[in-house]
């Protein structure tokens, strides 16, 4: 048997998504201490449907996880960055090896980065750097992931649903934003994310 034929039996797989997602869970468990307090979120919409976050963390800040395994392709990671980038609190990137270098080049420096080591037998997470604090979040992005009932009521609670109950979800949306600040309206969307663990179907 040859040199090569020896290598490319013990070549491994590439690894996948699906096979990152629970080595990701594994790591939340052992690295976050209120990881019982913390509600885990798959494929959570940003902005109207823009991007998809592959997994968020609710519990004293929303923190994204981007996944980039050994079969994605970067294409998109510019646009999906920036959509984040106006919604979370911090975000990581959980990223191959192969892909490391390119993907830094287009993610904020405030982002965190997680490598993903190992065979798809054995994933582990290394981390690069910690996710530091969103420097420019954007209110309006942020609210846009209330539903429509729960903003009003988050208004009337604050007596200012008045010309607005019958208004679509932006007009609803644009008030909320004249009434809280950043901090208030972050406070109130975790609330309503783990709230709705607990719901069955929007309003």
């Amino acid at each position: 048997m040859t040199e090569t034929d020896t290598k490319s039996q013990t070549r491994q797989p590439p690894i996948r998504d699906a096979e990152v997602r629970p080595a990701l869970r594994r790591y939340l468990q052992q690295e976050e201490s209120a990881y019982s307090n913390t509600l885990v979120i798959e494929e959570l919409g940003l902005c109207q449907g823009q991007a998809r976050i592959d997994l968020l963390t609710v519990s004293g800040v929303l923190h994204g996880y981007e996944i980039k395994s050994n079969r994605d392709r970067l294409t998109r990671l510019a646009s999906q960055a920036a959509t984040y980038s106006r919604v979370l609190d911090r975000v990581t990137l959980v990223v191959c090896p192969r892909h490391v270098e390119a993907a830094l080049q287009l993610v904020p420096n405030w982002w965190g980065v997680l490598l993903v080591r190992g065979s798809v037998e054995a994933i582990s997470l290394d981390q690069i750097r910690p996710a530091d604090e969103n420097p420019d979040q954007d209110p309006r992005a942020l609210v846009e992931l209330l539903w429509r009932a729960e903003a009003l009521e988050l208004l009337a609670h604050h007596n200012a649903a008045a010309g607005v109950r019958s208004k679509p979800r932006p007009a609803v949306w644009d008030r909320v934003c004249e009434v809280l600040d950043v901090t208030e309206i972050r406070s109130e969307v975790r609330h309503r994310l783990k709230t709705r663990a607990k719901t069955s179907t929007p309003v």
